[in-house]
């Protein structure tokens, strides 16, 4: 019993040292990386999910665009494993016009999006504070569509124009 407790413990401080910073970010690349993520929750907690990614400049994106859009994916993510109680969750990353779009969904139990847009006791509501924040310091904002039984789905949009490394000739 005590080799199996180990071997849980093991695979659960993996799987938090990896969501840190994974090396995915750096070595592929953002999309790689968010979509090795979304694989990585999907098999961890056991929920269907899927990512999908279209139109996405060649061009490198700046690592805090990166590092932020990343974050706002894990926190979402990982607010759906706590709280929503979903069968299947969809990941899309994409531009439209002058934006990267992030779109986050599921089809879990849902909530009122304006009762947890204030953090309270317990700390819940803390996540979607974060994923604001987060899409603010790199010029983005967040727009969350939910109804109790009717799933949740969140749309971070980021100008391409504040998230690109200029490259001067």
């Amino acid at each position: 019993r005590l080799q199996e407790i180990a071997l849980r413990l093991d695979a659960e401080v993996s799987y938090l040292a990896w969501e840190l910073r994974p090396s995915a970010l750096d070595d592929l690349g953002f999309v790689p990386a968010v979509e090795a993520f979304v694989q990585e929750w999907s098999r961890h907690f056991e929920i269907p999910a899927d990512f999908q990614a279209s139109k996405i400049p060649k061009r490198q994106f700046s690592p805090q665009m990166e590092i932020h859009l990343y974050r706002i994916t894990q926190e979402a993510l990982n607010n759906v494993a706590k709280h929503a109680g979903a069968k299947q969750v969809s990941v899309i990353l994409k531009k439209r016009g002058d934006s990267i779009i992030l779109i986050i969904e599921d089809d879990g139990t849902g909530f009122v999006p304006g009762k947890r847009s204030i953090p309270d006791k317990s700390g819940r509501g803390l996540g979607l504070l974060g994923m604001q924040e987060r899409a603010t310091l790199i010029g983005g904002e967040v727009e969350i569509e939910s109804a109790p039984g009717s799933g949740t789905t969140i749309y971070i949009r980021v100008p391409v124009a504040t998230s690109t490394k200029s490259k001067t000739v």
